[in-house]
C-alpha cells in the first residue's frame, strides 16, 4: 500500500456542530491527525497505487446504516432489476453515497459501477445486503462525477475512507473468463426495427449525472452555458430504453443484466449514437402484466436478435478481477 493522498483530520465538538450547520448535518470523526493510508489499485503482492490527486484533507465524514433503503429493496420483487446505488461528488468538496449497499461503495471507489458485478469477488454476503449513507466533506472542490463514475479525486477519496472505517483492502488480479461479443447478427448488416440511428440532441447517458434516488441533480447557473437536455435512459422489468447511446457504452449497460452479468464486447462495427428499445414483452399484455411478479426475466440473446439484428458470441479473454481481502461493517458516528 501508499500513502494515501488524503488525510483525516479530528473535528473539536463546537467546530463540529458549525460544520453541521453548513454540511447537512454531517458528524465530525474524532482522532488524531495523520495520514491514512487508502488501499488502492495494485496486483496481488505489489504496492497499491492511487491516482495522483492534490492533498486533500477529509474534515468530515459520517457513515449510518440506512434500514428504510433496506426496508424498501426488500419489498422489490426478486425479478425486478435494481439500479445500483451511485455514489457522487457536489460543490463544497461533498462526496456523497445514500442508500448504497458496501458492494456498491466499493465498486464506485475503484472504477467498477459500470462493470458486471461478478467481476467484484471474495466478499460476504452482507455487503449486498446492509445499506448506508455516506457523507464526508473535503477542504477543496472535487470535480463534477457522472454516470460513468466519480473523478479520479473522488474515488481516492472514498478508497480512504473504506479502507480506514471499513478496514478494506483488496487487490486487482486478471484471470481468463467467459465473455461476450456484441456483434451483427446478419451478413448483410441490416439492424433491426429496435435500434436506430440517432439524430442526437441530447447529452449521452455516460456523460451526465446519474438519475438516481437521493443524487442531486446539478444544473447550471442562469449565465452558465445552457447544456443539452439529458439523454433519458430507462431500466425496468419490462425492458430497456435509451437514446443517442453508442454500442459501446450500450455494452456496459448489457454487462450489467442479469441475465448477462459478464464483461460484454462491442464487435458490432457500428459508430454513432442509437435509439436503443429492448422490450422484454408487451406492457399493454393484461396476461403478461400479471405474471410479472413470479415470470423471470427473459433471455437477452433471442430478444436482441429480433429486435437488433445482434447477437452474442460466447468467448475467452482477460478479464481484470477486483478481489476483496478483507472488509468490515463500518464503525458508525
Amino acid at each position: 500500500m501508499s500513502n494515501s493522498p488524503f488525510r483525516f483530520c479530528s473535528v473539536s465538538r463546537p467546530s463540529a456542530q458549525l460544520f453541521a450547520g453548513i454540511v447537512l448535518g454531517l458528524v465530525a470523526l474524532e482522532w488524531t491527525p495523520e495520514p491514512i493510508q487508502a488501499q488502492g489499485p495494485g496486483q496481488s503482492g505489489s504496492t497499491a497505487q492511487a491516482p495522483a490527486t492534490p492533498d486533500v484533507v477529509l474534515e468530515v465524514v459520517s457513515i449510518r446504516r440506512n434500514r428504510v433503503a433496506e426496508e424498501e429493496v426488500a419489498g422489490i420483487p426478486p425479478n425486478v432489476p435494481l439500479t445500483p446505488g451511485r455514489a457522487q461528488t457536489l460543490p463544497g468538496g461533498r462526496l456523497r453515497g445514500r442508500g448504497m449497499t458496501v458492494k456498491e461503495l466499493i465498486r464506485d471507489a475503484y472504477g467498477y459501477r459500470n462493470r458486471a458485478r461478478s467481476e467484484v469477488v471474495g466478499a460476504p454476503g452482507w455487503v449486498d445486503q446492509e445499506r448506508y449513507d455516506l457523507e464526508a466533506k473535503a477542504n477543496q472542490e472535487f470535480p463534477a462525477s457522472t454516470s460513468t463514475g466519480l473523478p479520479p479525486a473522488g474515488e481516492a477519496a472514498l478508497r480512504a475512507v473504506l479502507a480506514d472505517r471499513l478496514k478494506l483492502r483488496v487487490r486487482l488480479e486478471t484471470q481468463q473468463r467467459p465473455v461476450y461479443e456484441l456483434v451483427l447478427r446478419r451478413a448483410d448488416g441490416r439492424l433491426g426495427p429496435n435500434l436506430v440511428p440517432s439524430k442526437g440532441g441530447c447529452r449521452p447517458f455516460f456523460q451526465r449525472e446519474a438519475v438516481n434516488v437521493g443524487l442531486v441533480i446539478l444544473e447550471p447557473g442562469a449565465d452558465a452555458p445552457q447544456p443539452l437536455r439529458p439523454c433519458p435512459l430507462g431500466v425496468g422489468s419490462t425492458g430497456i430504453i435509451a437514446e443517442n447511446m453508442t454500442m459501446n457504452d450500450w455494452v456496459k449497460i448489457l454487462g450489467l443484466r442479469p441475465q448477462l452479468n459478464r464483461t460484454v464486447i462491442d464487435r458490432t462495427g457500428l459508430t454513432g449514437g442509437y435509439d436503443i428499445t429492448l422490450t422484454y414483452f408487451d406492457p399493454s399484455d393484461p396476461v403478461a402484466l400479471k405474471q410479472l411478479e413470479s415470470a423471470p426475466l427473459p433471455a437477452i440473446k433471442p430478444l436482441l436478435e429480433a429486435q437488433h439484428g445482434l447477437t452474442l458470441r460466447d468467448a475467452q479473454g482477460p478479464v481484470q478481477i477486483l478481489v476483496i481481502e478483507n472488509v468490515e461493517r463500518p464503525s458508525e458516528n
